[in-house]
């Protein structure tokens, strides 16, 4: 008879793993301040260039990683194969060669041991930045996409997130979503801007998923992250018990913005 492990109990688990946290929703909606309030030292990779001005002044340390105007073909190109304007220049987009370099070194000396949060934002960027490197590889750079590329965009996402969230440490990404309709249901529903089955595969890799939105009137604003699915957001969940289906995150920037909003909801405790 094989060697059997001892069963373990539910009541001695802990997040020994660490938090992991997808923060989606529209543009403006507080993905990127959201990371701000998490409690503690926090490094982020940003991939948009907006996102520096949402941190400012703040206490997080990040690097940005955004396509240059010389990694980008500006030539037209159009649907029909072989039908469009040639580049004059030769293309070769390195954005994704030195953020993968950057993150690998780090990873290997230990530097985000540092850290309390690990930040991506977002990886709606981030995908089209994988995309651009593939298409350069394949010959295919500027056109519309294959199935090809499709694939190994899926595959090479898929194993750079299972590689950021197999860490013992909290992570913290963001993604956006669009309004979509099911015109066989005629129900709208949303969808996160990912490439076919990430949208099921990739949330598979967080424990907290929630979805942020904004109420505005003509003086202020409201920020509040959704925590229970429903038909427009059947992606979210969270481990945290006892929560509103909707909880208020706005933050008062007239004061620490760490531990406050979304922050201050995963530092809760399990009752």
């Amino acid at each position: 008879m094989p060697d059997l492990q001892e069963p373990k109990n539910a009541q001695d688990l802990t997040e020994g793993q660490g938090s992991k946290v997808l923060a989606v929703g529209g543009i403006g909606v507080g993905k990127t301040t959201a990371f701000l309030t998490m409690p503690g030292k926090k490094f982020m990779y940003i991939f948009e260039k907006q996102a520096e001005e949402v941190i400012e002044g703040e206490d997080v340390d990040f690097l940005t990683f955004c396509p240059d105007i010389t990694d980008l073909d500006l030539s037209i190109k159009t649907l029909k194969k072989g039908v469009g304007d040639k580049t004059k220049r030769k293309v070769e987009p390195r954005t994704y060669v030195e953020w993968e370099e950057d993150f690998e070194a780090r990873l290997a000396s230990g530097f985000f041991d540092a850290y309390d949060w690990l930040g991506f934002d977002s990886f709606t960027t981030f995908s089209e930045i994988v995309m651009d490197r593939l298409q350069y590889h394949n010959g295919r750079l500027g056109k519309q996409p294959e199935q090809a590329d499709w694939a190994a965009q899926m595959t090479t996402l898929q194993n750079v997130f299972r590689a950021a969230t197999g860490q013992n440490r909290n992570l913290f990404c963001t993604a956006h979503t669009e309004l979509r309709k099911d015109e066989a249901l005629g129900k709208f529903y949303g969808h996160i801007m990912m490439t076919g089955r990430l949208r099921i595969r990739l949330p598979l890799l967080f424990n907290h998923i929630f979805a942020c939105r904004v109420e505005t009137d003509k003086e202020s604003a409201a920020y509040q992250v959704q925590t229970i699915p429903d038909r427009i957001n059947p992606v979210v969940r969270t481990t945290i018990r006892g929560l509103q289906m909707f909880e208020d995150v706005t933050v008062d920037w007239n004061k620490d913005v760490a531990g406050q909003g979304l922050g201050r909801i995963l530092s809760k405790k399990r009752p």
